[in-house]
């Protein structure tokens, strides 16, 4: 792996984890406010299997963020003679 494919699925790994975190913190602290009484607003079915699908893909993005990192930075390898030419 070059190192702009490291860096390439560090960053995908980094998004993939910020954006599942974001709606397990969402919905947890909706079931928490359920849990405990509070008034809150019912969603419909078609939206919370949106959202599970959204957590879906930030989980998939990490697991696939490899080969994916392999396909972005496909090519930016430096060339040895260092004038942009292979």
């Amino acid at each position: 792996m070059t190192s702009y494919q490291r860096v390439a699925a560090l960053v995908l790994r980094l998004v993939g984890v910020i954006w599942t975190a974001f709606f397990a913190f969402i919905w947890s602290a909706y079931l928490l406010e359920m849990a405990l009484g509070v008034q809150v607003q019912r969603y419909p079915w078609h939206t919370v299997i949106g959202n599970a699908a959204y957590a879906a893909f930030g989980l998939s993005l990490v697991v696939f963020s490899r080969p994916l990192a392999h396909l972005i930075a496909r090519g930016l390898e430096a060339s040895p003679s260092g004038d942009g030419s292979r």
